[in-house]
């Protein structure tokens, strides 16, 4: 199998993808803007070949996946795993007739309103959302049925970037003055954010899942650059799986990963916000190896490589992610959190300033069956002065 991977900088939480796939059998084929003297030594080994290219030209891209296919024999798969890069995928994916997402895929899974019609034929609880561009007759019938505030977001996009809460009507205006084409609007929902994630086979088949839920408000968070943090629950609500299957399926999810957040309500009541077509962010994955002491990155890889789709696994943790800014003066050291929290925090990484202002910049992994134990040790991680 030939498998082609787009990356700009290869972080060093998808090397070991690239090490599974190589020790699956597949020939990896890396495509990015890093200098592969850099890369580490695991990487460089798990690379049968790769291009250095600038990553916003498609004919450098295009001819490089040619010259790899005429070397190594047909493209079988091509891949990021980063939710910006998924157009290029597509687009790939298109000109060389390869399996997965195409570009009329993304026009459905990664708009907005074109989420929102597939999730009301599944019949899963959403939030009305209208265009931005809509006429004025629509958008004040739309305000006159939902009453402030609203959130207002792209309609293609990720995260909580680029979104607003507009509490009134002058804000409103404003915003439409600002001339936000491609955003869409909907009623601000009050609710946890809730995900259901996982990793689907060929026939849209769930192989495994998980779900986590933020320790606050995001966008305050986001705003105001705060510390924050989220974890991975061991048991999760029935309804919300029942939910997260139906979407898979109405949505045709195929040897992917998927990231679907929902906002939940109140016990037994879920909207669902969107869908991604591609793993959590962050260090989602890792939080999900340490659940259940798997490794997701190797199940993907025989599934791609070797179409195995059994898997066996337990979650034996509730796993949190703790987020520190700079900004803070924290009472416990790095060392002193690791040491003192022992077999509790299982892992510490700091994150590249790319995504420091969305995310934070030190990262604590901490794991424990009981709840009551890992939100003690959230608070001992994040104790500021």
């Amino acid at each position: 199998m030939n498998y082609v991977f787009i990356s700009p900088h290869f972080p060093p939480n998808f090397y070991n993808f690239c090490v599974q796939l190589r020790n699956a059998g597949a020939n990896v084929l890396g495509i990015g803007d890093g200098q592969y003297h850099e890369f580490r030594q695991e990487l460089k080994d798990s690379l049968t070949d790769y291009a250095q290219v600038d990553m916003n030209n498609y004919d450098q891209i295009y001819h490089t996946i040619l010259h790899f296919s005429h070397k190594y024999g047909k493209i079988d798969r091509v891949d990021s795993q980063l939710e910006h890069w998924l157009g290029l995928e597509a687009q790939i994916r298109r000109d060389f007739d390869i399996y997965g997402q195409k570009p009329e895929d993304l026009q459905i899974n990664q708009s907005k309103l074109g989420m929102k019609r597939v999730f009301h034929e599944c019949g899963v609880p959403c939030a009305e959302a209208i265009s931005l561009s809509a006429s004025n007759e629509e958008l004040k019938a739309f305000v006159e049925r939902n009453g402030y505030p609203f959130i207002v977001k792209p309609d293609k996009g990720v995260g909580a970037s680029n979104t607003y809460k507009v509490e009134n009507q002058d804000q409103l205006i404003q915003i439409l003055q600002n001339n936000h084409n491609n955003y869409v609007i909907e009623p601000f929902v009050i609710g946890q954010i809730v995900t259901f994630d996982g990793l689907v086979d060929k026939d849209s088949n769930i192989m495994f899942h998980s779900s986590f839920e933020l320790g606050n408000d995001i966008l305050t968070a986001l705003k105001e650059q705060r510390d924050t943090s989220y974890f991975y629950n061991r048991d999760i609500n029935p309804l919300l799986i029942e939910y997260g299957r139906k979407i898979v399926k109405g949505f045709n999810v195929r040897e992917r990963f998927f990231h679907i957040e929902f906002f939940k309500i109140r016990e037994n009541e879920y909207k669902v916000i969107e869908i991604n077509v591609r793993p959590p962010g962050g260090y989602g994955i890792d939080m999900q190896n340490y659940s259940c002491d798997i490794d997701l990155f190797k199940v993907f890889a025989e599934l791609v490589v070797h179409n195995n789709n059994h898997l066996e696994y337990e979650r034996k943790y509730n796993v949190a992610c703790a987020l520190r800014r700079d900004r803070f003066h924290y009472v416990h050291s790095i060392d002193e959190v690791m040491r003192r929290l022992g077999p509790i925090a299982v892992d510490y990484k700091r994150l590249p300033d790319v995504f420091a202002a969305v995310m934070g910049n030190d990262t604590f992994i901490l794991r424990h069956p009981e709840h009551k134990e890992l939100f003690e040790a959230v608070a001992f991680a994040l104790e500021k002065y």
